[in-house]
């Protein structure tokens, strides 16, 4: 084998190996990104559903008084 046939293999098989590495890291950050919308769009709709499950009880002491 020629030393320029070696030169294209060993180039060919380390750009094979850093473009699987680049698609593995951009699968894991779109993955974390994915769960931090996801997590954020959630919140609201589990606070209200919480808020209707128990409901927040009012006191008299919790009302604005009238002014004298």
């Amino acid at each position: 084998m020629s030393r320029q046939a070696a030169n294209f293999w060993i180039l060919f098989s380390v750009s094979v190996i850093l473009s699987a590495l680049a698609i593995t890291i951009f699968f894991k950050a779109l993955k974390v990104i994915l769960i931090v919308i996801l997590t954020l769009a959630l919140a609201p709709i589990i606070y209200l559903l919480l808020r209707m499950i128990f409901p927040i009880k009012k006191r008299d002491e919790d009302k604005l008084r009238e002014r004298d």
